[in-house]
């Protein structure tokens, strides 16, 4: 049997290509798999021409890399959003399967999510860069001799009590978007000790556990101690927290968004942070990325800022291409391809 060709412009773990597939397919490395920076679209349009399967992730698939693409039968995007990159359209009308990758990174998002957690209420980034800034280390102690092992000092300004956290075993968390992220995200909340309110007006919420307790928006912005966004941006989810949502949280509360930047009006939430109203936020994604110097979310006080590494862990490639296998071993057995989100 004549192999199929594969062209592969994604970071996936090529052991596990050739192993699973490497009898049934040929396949070419190039592009961002080879040095993290995206092919040259001209040169893609140049390489797709003779390749049967494409596998990629930062590319753009548009009407132009299709009508040079006269042996393409299947795209896999190692990706959960597809249709800003691929136009699915176009390979709908040429009768080309695309699949995605969907929640291949959730398990690297919501390890990030709950670090954020425990760093605010725990306070651990704060003290840390106290400590590294000189603020609050001393060469001299007034302490007894016999609690040299214990705090740092036995007043109301000793860290033991400025610096005290918050246990999140006594915490609502709120979770918006109840889909791969969030579900895994409630799993591991839960694990702490954390009651789950859950939040998604697209979620039937079939097979949801026990320790899940699905709510409506109103009641999931009164009742949370902790918010955590893991929805899609969407026309209607665009500017999602605002000013008037922002108000609506309980005092005290803290903010968490691994997922994209344009679901939060930035300008809000710092004015939620300096007025006091939240305690604290922690955002992975911004509407501009990167972050430029001079943004006012730089300097904001409480509030934690990764630039978009959420989703970025050795983990994730493993997943996408174990996905990528799954994909692939269903199209050459004739059956419809996990995650496809076009099927002729």
């Amino acid at each position: 049997m004549k192999k199929l060709r594969a062209l592969v412009t994604a970071e996936v773990v090529s052991s596990i290509l050739e192993e699973k597939l490497g009898d049934r397919i040929d396949f070419i490395y190039d592009g961002y798999y080879l040095d993290h920076d995206v092919m040259n679209h001209q040169e893609l349009i140049e390489k797709v021409k003779d390749i049967d399967i494409l596998i990629c992730e930062y590319d753009t698939i548009d009407a132009q890399v299709f009508d040079a693409a006269s042996n393409l039968k299947i795209i896999i995007c190692c990706r959960g959003g597809v249709k800003t990159v691929i136009d699915l359209e176009k390979a709908m009308e040429n009768g080309i399967i695309v699949c995605n990758n969907g929640g291949r990174n959730a398990g690297a998002v919501t390890d990030m999510a709950m670090g954020y957690i425990l760093d605010l209420t725990r306070n651990i980034t704060l003290s840390n860069n106290l400590i590294h800034s000189k603020t609050i280390t001393a060469d001299l102690s007034s302490k007894p001799e016999e609690y040299r092992d214990t705090v740092w000092g036995l007043d109301k300004n000793s860290p033991f009590i400025k610096y005290r956290g918050r246990s999140i075993n006594h915490m609502n968390l709120g979770i918006v978007g109840f889909g791969f992220a969030g579900r895994l995200m409630a799993s591991k909340a839960s694990a702490f000790g954390m009651h789950i309110l859950a939040y998604d007006p697209y979620s039937s919420f079939e097979n949801t556990p026990d320790y899940v307790e699905p709510c409506d928006w109103d009641r999931l912005l009164s009742e949370s101690d902790i918010i955590s966004v893991h929805c899609t941006l969407s026309p209607q989810t665009k500017n999602m927290f605002s000013k008037k949502v922002f108000d609506r949280m309980k005092d005290d509360a803290y903010f968490i968004n691994t997922a994209r930047g344009e679901l939060v009006v930035e300008e809000d939430l710092i004015d939620a942070l300096n007025s006091g109203k939240l305690a604290g936020a922690a955002i992975d994604v911004t509407r501009k990325e990167p972050i430029s110097s001079d943004s006012p979310l730089v300097g904001t006080k409480n509030l934690l800022i990764t630039p978009h590494i959420a989703g970025s862990a050795d983990d994730v490639q493993i997943c996408g291409t174990n996905m990528v296998v799954e994909s692939l071993s269903d199209y050459i057995n004739g059956k419809k391809p996990r995650n496809a989100v076009v099927y002729r």
